[in-house]
């Protein structure tokens, strides 16, 4: 989007597919495929079966979607089993847990503004399909 003032800016556009990205290892369990923009990160986020990440807080404003499996949240004291369509908006500083429950692990969308740049330099794998969104055919 211009500013508002109607400028081009000099950022360029991206195009990027989820089995093009490398998968960030966020902790054991856990992985995230991220392309970001000047102001959000948006991620597809793939977390083993029976994975649980510790409590933590960032200064990003967090919102999401499950896409597949599901998981039990707990943000700011509350806790939810959160299931394929569900959503959740977390501000910047709440803390928050996540424990995968599904048999066969969760993926979910994960959007963070401002970007995640305490993501660069975490260990990532080659770019291959993961479990979302499953076989695609590119023409």
């Amino acid at each position: 989007m211009p500013p508002e003032d109607g400028r081009a800016t000099d950022r360029a556009h991206e195009f990027a597919s989820v089995d093009e990205l490398a998968p960030l290892t966020l902790m054991e369990g856990i992985r995230a495929r991220a392309v970001h923009g000047e102001r959000i990160t948006l991620a597809v986020v793939e977390l083993d079966a029976a994975t649980r990440m510790p409590e933590h807080r960032h200064a990003q404003e967090q919102v999401g979607v499950v896409l597949q499996g599901d998981f039990t949240f707990t943000v700011g004291g509350e806790t939810r089993v959160r299931r394929a369509g569900d959503m959740w908006v977390i501000p910047a500083g709440v803390p928050h847990t996540v424990e995968s429950t599904g048999a066969s692990g969760c993926v979910v969308i994960e959007t963070f503004t401002p970007i995640r740049g305490d993501w660069d330099g975490l260990l990532s794998g080659a770019p291959a399909p993961g479990a979302w969104p499953g076989p695609v055919t590119r023409g």
